[in-house]
């Protein structure tokens, strides 16, 4: 077998083995054994140094993952925490690094029904912006830190502007509303789409 090839992977419907993807510089983690989403209490229980090997690593900015009683929660080096749900910070916040508005962006991933048990963001280098990609690529996206944080929208100045009151927007569904006006405002095809009757035709294929 070539190095580096481990063969085809063997999947087994009771297996208790955590499942690790890497998208970018963001990694997830999740534990199939566990209904639902693991906590932090649980998993200091089965694997005590585990959060705490993670978040000291140098590579990594933080991990995100949900306490039981706490919600969601971002663990940073030396025993940081970010508290999503209140916003209390414990040390150093380990957010500050990605910017005013990581926090709004975690916390609702931290909300999806299907967020991993451990969401894992490579550390950022304040001075150059890099980041540490978990997959074979020069550049990253999926994750925080980096231009990768710095979308932008692009459009005719006869439209509205996407955020008329300056705050900014987090989130598909708040990217989508804004599209979906200025389709309104430009009188374009409104969704869905209505479909035009087809005439009979003799030819083959409709054609």
């Amino acid at each position: 077998m070539p190095p580096g090839d481990a063969g085809p992977v063997e999947r087994d419907g009771n297996t208790t083995h955590p499942l690790v993807l890497a998208s970018g510089n963001l990694g997830l983690v999740s534990f199939p054994d566990v209904p639902g989403r693991i906590t932090r209490e649980e998993l200091d229980r089965r694997h005590p140094a585990l959060l705490g090997t993670l978040t000291d690593h140098p590579g990594i900015g933080f991990v995100l993952v949900r306490s039981a009683e706490h919600g969601p929660v971002v663990l940073g080096p030396v025993g940081a925490e970010h508290r999503l749900d209140t916003g209390r910070v414990l040390g150093s916040d380990p957010l500050a690094p990605f910017g005013a508005e990581a926090a709004a962006a975690v916390r609702r991933t931290a909300h999806f029904p299907h967020a991993a048990d451990l969401m894992i963001n490579s550390a950022c280098d304040p001075a150059t912006g890099a980041v540490h990609a978990f997959e074979e690529q020069i550049g990253s996206h999926g994750g925080l830190g980096g231009a990768q944080s710095h979308p932008f929208l692009l459009w005719p100045a006869e439209l509205s502007p996407p955020s008329p009151d300056g705050e900014p927007l987090t989130g598909a569904e708040a990217v989508h509303r804004v599209l979906r006006r200025w389709l309104r405002e430009a009188d374009g095809p409104q969704l869905p789409l209505e479909e035009a009757p087809k005439e009979a035709t003799n030819e083959p294929y409709g054609r």
